[in-house]
């Protein structure tokens, strides 16, 4: 995708999400868009750049994912990591059946 269409596809989702969200103020909303735009600066595959953008935004937006995307935060010593999908679903498919048997 050339750098002025993406730009412009950015703008749009700016646009569609002002629309959408009328009670957020269309800067903040800009902000959001221009922070998720900025975690794919180094995506080599542009195409579905604001995609991915419109998505984390209007997730952010209505609450279901509140947090800014970014690295994921490491687990504090005192607490443990949660279990991926995949290690339960590992865990489960080895001898002994579950994941809490041992």
């Amino acid at each position: 995708m050339a750098k002025k269409s993406e730009a412009q596809a950015v703008a749009a989702v700016v646009d569609r999400l002002a629309e959408r969200f009328p009670a957020v103020e269309r800067s903040v909303i800009e902000d959001m868009v221009a922070h998720e735009h900025s975690l794919f600066a180094h995506g080599r595959v542009r195409d579905y750049i604001p995609i991915l953008v419109e998505r984390a935004a209007k997730l952010r937006l209505s609450g279901r994912h509140p947090q800014p995307a970014g690295p994921p935060q490491p687990a504090s010593p005192a607490q443990p990591a949660p279990a991926r999908p995949m290690q339960l679903a590992n865990a489960a498919s080895a001898p002994g059946g579950s994941p809490g048997a041992a």
